[in-house]
């Protein structure tokens, strides 16, 4: 990696590195969400073997609830949520034609201005959604706890 020029150039490349980070979060979390998905679902096989007997428990009812709930969390942080994670050019020529910018380092300055407030929603995104996945993580092990009473009693 090239040494920045000015400390414009360092602030929009720290700002884009930013963005670059927050795709990776935003990959890792439905890789987990992904995980949680199937993990609930081979506990929610533990359906069948309560189902054995032909009626279902308090406790296996919770379990189907708990496992309801659980994958509709993971899937929320699976589905399609607007982030901003790429900038393009022409935003940023249109921006700097507002402003009339006219040198590089102005130019480095206008678009570190203009994707910082992109970077703050996105960081509220990402967290809500890892409080979705949290939730979903912790459903699942309730789930299993529910399945293994069930199972046991």
């Amino acid at each position: 990696m090239a040494m920045a020029d000015s400390i414009e150039q360092l602030s929009f490349e720290l700002t884009t590195a930013a963005l670059a980070e927050q795709e990776r979060a935003l990959a890792r979390l439905k890789t987990c969400a992904g995980t949680v998905v199937g993990t609930a679902s081979i506990a929610g096989s533990f359906l069948g073997a309560s189902m054995s007997n032909g009626s279902l428990d308090p406790w296996a009812i919770l379990a189907l609830v708990s496992f309801a709930l659980c994958f509709g969390c993971a899937v929320w942080v699976l589905l399609p949520h607007y982030l901003v994670l790429a900038v393009g050019g022409q935003e940023l020529l249109a921006d700097s034609d507002s402003r009339e910018v006219r040198d590089v380092t102005e130019a480095y300055r206008a678009a570190a201005r203009w994707i910082e407030p992109l970077l703050q929603v996105n960081r509220e995104k990402v967290a809500r959604l890892s409080g979705w996945l949290t939730l979903s993580s912790a459903l699942l092990g309730v789930e299993v706890v529910l399945w293994t009473v069930s199972l046991t009693d």
